[in-house]
């Protein structure tokens, strides 16, 4: 009888790294792999045609902790493997942390697969009864050794990380070479935007979160827009938001464009990000993952952050000099234009400057290899 896996997350980011180690278990057939499906994650399983489960489909109303144990109950995994994922004031039931807890209880081992270079202790601590690493799992499968030097300064058990990749990075370069001349066309075409230079803005800043950050996505897109209207004909911007970005925002972010974009920003949801990375000029970004995704296809990208009241969640890139960031409205605008006008910068200084920044593409292969390792010793 082959042992089981139980594989998991909420959030995009944390199903986007776990789903290529899914899909290397199910082919190696080595063992069984349930999935479960929650909020956000259920587009990205459905896109990547993986089956899987529903809470519901265990008569199950929530994730919290007792109804994770229910489900464990009911599944029997022999390791729970799950992204990561963070309580916010709204959210205190966080699959990816209660499902942990759960596994912890009875004495399941457990596997985290970091997707960024950010938040680390947040990801395994309750906000809400202030108990630090109270989530965290057996082990956690690492990015790099920059992830392992913050993680270890800010208190993590060398012993429970592991330096294995993201993932989900594995077949970008790949990607990007198969993607061509006409791929990149049609996509314009179906965006609106075709002729000219064309920026794509990979949003991820929200209203609420201003306080903390100094802005949020509108901002950002304001400061195009004023760049744009210095000389509109030859300049355009897609505009893509996250996933759980709020109504609210979706909403003020639409009139905007509306009103105010001379048609020259379109507001997409329903195209493939990394599509939309290959098909535009340039990325820009405050601080999302498709940063890192754009650098390792090959494509420039530029931070914005303007007025940034805290910490730098880019710092991988910005602070090490892989990517420009504007930390003031004019230093963006700054880079906006040199990005918009100086073809030389955009396809050859910018991708020069990241040019050592480059992922093996074997990390799905070293977390496989660390579940069967796990497996082996229970």
């Amino acid at each position: 009888m082959k042992l089981k896996i139980l594989a998991t997350s909420w959030h995009p980011g944390g199903m986007n790294a776990v789903i290529p180690v899914i899909q290397r278990l199910n082919q190696e057939g080595k063992v069984d792999v349930v999935t479960i499906g929650h909020g956000y994650s259920e587009a990205i399983l459905d896109k990547n045609g993986i089956s899987y489960k529903k809470i519901n489909d265990y008569k199950l109303e929530d994730v919290s902790i007792q109804s994770m144990e229910k489900l464990l109950e009911k599944e029997l995994p022999n390791l729970v493997l799950t992204g990561t994922s963070i309580q916010d004031e709204k959210t205190r039931d966080v699959l990816e942390q209660t499902i942990t807890l759960a596994g912890r209880q009875m004495k399941i081992p457990t596997l985290a697969v970091l997707d960024v270079w950010m938040n680390y202790s947040l990801r395994f601590n309750d906000i809400f009864s202030g108990e630090h690493f109270r989530f965290l799992p057996d082990k956690i499968a690492i990015i790099d050794r920059y992830a392992e030097k913050d993680m270890l300064a800010e208190g993590f058990d060398k012993n429970r990380l592991v330096i294995t990749g993201n993932p989900h990075f594995d077949g970008l370069e790949s990607k990007a070479k198969k993607f061509t001349k006409e791929e990149k066309t049609s996509l314009r075409h179906r965006i609106g935007l075709e002729s000219g230079v064309l920026l794509f803005y990979a949003a991820g800043a929200w209203q609420t979160t201003k306080s903390e950050y100094g802005f949020w996505d509108l901002d950002n897109i304001k400061l195009v827009n004023e760049v744009i209207k210095e000389s509109p004909k030859e300049k355009g911007l897609v505009v893509k938001l996250h996933p759980r970005t709020p109504k609210e925002d979706l909403d003020e972010i639409k009139k905007y464009i509306e009103t105010e974009s001379r048609r020259r920003i379109g507001l997409v949801s329903d195209f493939d990000s990394q599509d939309l990375v290959l098909a535009s000029d340039l990325t820009l970004t405050p601080f999302s993952t498709l940063s890192i995704e754009a650098i390792y296809m090959g494509k420039p990208c530029i931070s914005m952050q303007p007025n940034l009241q805290g910490e730098d969640y880019l710092a991988i890139l910005t602070k090490n000099k892989i990517i420009p960031v504007g930390y003031t409205p004019e230093d963006c605008k700054s880079l906006v234009r040199r990005a918009f006008t100086n073809r030389e910068y955009r396809e050859k200084e910018l991708i020069k400057q990241a040019s050592g920044f480059k992922t093996d593409g074997k990390a799905t292969e070293r977390v496989t290899n660390l579940v069967y390792k796990l497996l082996e010793s229970r």
